[in-house]
């Protein structure tokens, strides 16, 4: 990946997709809180943590 900051997102493979998300201050500072104790960012801990947690826990009442 090269480290221009102009087009670094053309090394990215093409089928990711972005999204964003808003939370309140509470959840947010919880959130913070909870990466800075594991030295990870707030995107590195939804991204590697509670989004497949989150995942996991739910997957099975879509599979109905």
């Amino acid at each position: 990946m090269t480290l221009d900051r102009e087009c670094w997102w053309k090394d990215l493979p093409r089928n990711n997709k972005k999204f964003m998300q808003t939370l309140e201050v509470e959840t947010y500072r919880t959130i913070a809180k909870e990466a800075s104790q594991r030295g990870a960012t707030v995107q590195e801990l939804l991204r590697a943590v509670i989004i497949p947690e989150w995942l996991t826990e739910n997957r099975k009442k879509w599979s109905k």
